[in-house]
């Protein structure tokens, strides 16, 4: 599945666009402030409902306008997808092939998105959050199961917190404690369980692209770490128990602090060189740039296996930092059949791929073919 048009009203700096895209690579250049980045971002709303920038949807309003528009031609073969988003009266109207819906969580999942921008240096650099967030982003985009077991986990981790905020309160329900208790063992067991299968896949890709990219000799690979002394075990029953386990070790401690101190919700993805040295602290800038590239790109490997087709790639700004033999590398991979919207401020740092490019010069909100 590619996007084969997308028209823009009112998002951002853009007043209107229609642009018609390669299957293969497309590159928008032109000046810093220009759109390039926006362009990704409406193309981000579209496919997955969200922004990657901000939660606040009327942030993408044009300034003094009073709704934006997005719409999306997609095809695969003979089939083809229809996706619309935009403001009416103050609401949000969202369609599918023609069909409204009541919210934007009916756009996520109908085309697989993998994004690249400078802000994802903070899944290495940052809080265990950024790499958790990254895992459930694209978790739930390879595996079609992941995403209510995802949603059914926080809502039952919400209301086991507000219960054990009672309990702090001198309030006392121990049958609906262990409820509540046995729901986020059940549902936080199959996201420890669809984690560990995902880190175990992708880390071989994760060693392959970090070395491509960066030259070095070190390897880099992935651990899934669980919170409150549970063994990363790939058995759904044994994960129960172990979870089990470790919420009894903690539940005078949680009763007296008032929410739930182990489960998937508190786990971290650690990557490790040469299966010793934490990235995250020993790593250096260039390495850990190269590695947040590489954990995207080993999504895109994990969507094509487990979904049958390649994602839609977006990449910002992601050649600035790479000589021009890394630059083809990484072009060579990406022209394997993954449509690919890359933003830069040089074209020619991009050789010449025939019938695989097209090239989009971007100005004040513009797009010139």
């Amino acid at each position: 599945m590619y996007l084969e048009k997308i028209k823009i009203r009112n998002f951002r700096n853009y007043c209107t666009a229609d642009v018609l895209l390669a299957p293969h690579i497309n590159v928008l250049y032109g000046n810093n402030g220009q759109g390039k980045t926006n362009f990704l971002e409406a193309v981000s709303f579209l496919t997955l409902g969200s922004s990657f920038r901000t939660k606040r949807d009327e942030e993408l309003l044009k300034r003094e306008e009073k709704g934006f528009y997005l719409k999306g031609e997609f095809l695969d073969n003979d089939e083809s997808l229809l996706l619309e988003v935009g403001t009416d009266l103050n609401r949000l109207v969202v369609k599918v092939n023609g069909v409204v819906y009541k919210s934007k969580r009916a756009l996520f999942g109908r085309v697989r998105t993998v994004i690249f921008t400078p802000d994802d240096l903070q899944i290495i650099k940052g809080g265990p959050e950024k790499r958790r967030e990254y895992l459930d982003l694209y978790l739930a985009q390879a595996y079609s199961g992941y995403r209510k077991v995802f949603l059914d986990f926080y809502r039952a981790l919400y209301q086991r917190n507000s219960l054990l905020k009672k309990f702090r309160e001198g309030f006392r329900d121990f049958t609906e404690l262990e409820i509540w208790t046995n729901k986020v063992i059940e549902e936080g067991s199959r996201i420890i369980y669809y984690r560990l299968k995902a880190v175990e896949e992708i880390s071989p890709w994760i060693n392959r692209y970090h070395q491509l990219m960066s030259k070095e000799k070190e390897d880099l690979h992935g651990l899934y770490i669980c919170t409150g002394e549970m063994r990363p075990i790939m058995d759904i029953d044994c994960i129960k128990e172990e979870y089990k386990k470790a919420i009894f070790r903690r539940k005078i401690e949680e009763m007296r602090r008032g929410y739930t101190l182990v489960g998937p919700h508190r786990d971290d993805l650690q990557l490790l060189l040469n299966q010793k040295w934490d990235l995250r602290v020993y790593g250096s800038q260039g390495q850990q740039r190269t590695a947040a590239l590489a954990l995207k790109l080993a999504m895109v490997d994990l969507i094509k296996r487990t979904q049958g087709v390649p994602p839609l790639l977006l990449l910002d700004d992601v050649f600035s930092e790479f000589d021009n033999e890394r630059k083809k590398e990484l072009l060579r991979l990406l022209t394997a059949g993954t449509q690919t919207i890359i933003s830069t401020t040089e074209l020619r740092d991009f050789p010449n791929l025939g019938s695989e490019f097209k090239a989009l010069r971007v100005e004040s909100g513009v797009i010139f073919d």
